[in-house]
């Protein structure tokens, strides 16, 4: 008998939250103070998400054709070391130390099309990386590699990277460009320029022209 009654007793304080619980549940107050914090909270999510992408548009430049996005200096420390100057058009400038005979610039590019397009949006670009490359395919094997992130980027928000991992996304195409390798000579200085179809070099000086030659 005394389980009986203590069933009963639990059964009928379940039954009595469970009402409570129903009423606070459905009543007016407590669903559209519910949403309005929902709401609010999504809103500044998004608005986190905004400004993270709007901070990663700021390292971006704008495409115009055959534009001159940097020089490259090049200068010998050592047999198959060098020291590359990249100096922007801007007027910032950075040193890395390149092992190898070649070197290339890359960059990363974002297209619009269609109603985005429309609105005015151009091409963008931002540089990426800096490598090194052997001639001999020994040397590319056993020598040390060289590569160096030169983007300078700092946001939290990757842009291109989200884009190109999903192909699908309508009217906005991430591409990725490399200017072709070119010899490494003590003096030597190229243009890096670019266009729609991505990026190339060509030299700007004697040694550069004698060491692009002596390669061809």
């Amino acid at each position: 008998m005394l389980y009986i009654i203590l069933s009963l007793l639990l059964a009928l304080i379940a039954v009595l939250l469970t009402a409570v619980a129903l009423k606070t549940l459905l009543g007016r107050r407590w669903i559209m103070a519910w949403l309005r914090g929902t709401a609010s909270l999504l809103a500044i999510a998004f608005s986190l998400v905004l400004i993270a992408i709007a901070w990663d548009f700021l390292s971006y430049g704008v495409i115009s054709d055959d534009q001159t996005i940097a020089t490259v200096a090049v200068k010998e420390v050592a047999d198959k070391e060098y020291q590359i100057t990249v100096a922007l058009p801007e007027g910032e400038e950075g040193e890395y130390s390149v092992k190898g005979d070649q070197w290339q610039l890359d960059v990363r590019m974002i297209t619009w099309s269609g109603p985005l397009a429309m609105l005015g949006l151009e091409p963008g670009y931002r540089l990426d990386r800096l490598s090194g490359r052997y001639i001999s395919l020994e040397d590319e094997r056993a020598e040390a590699r060289t590569v160096y992130d030169i983007s300078g980027a700092t946001s939290v928000a990757d842009v291109w990277s989200a884009v190109n991992n999903n192909a699908w996304l309508p009217w906005v195409k991430a591409k990725y460009g490399s200017a072709t390798y070119l010899p490494m000579k003590d003096g030597a200085l190229y243009a890096v320029l670019l266009n729609n179809q991505g990026p190339y070099a060509k030299p700007l000086n004697e040694p550069a022209e004698s060491a692009v030659n002596n390669w061809q």
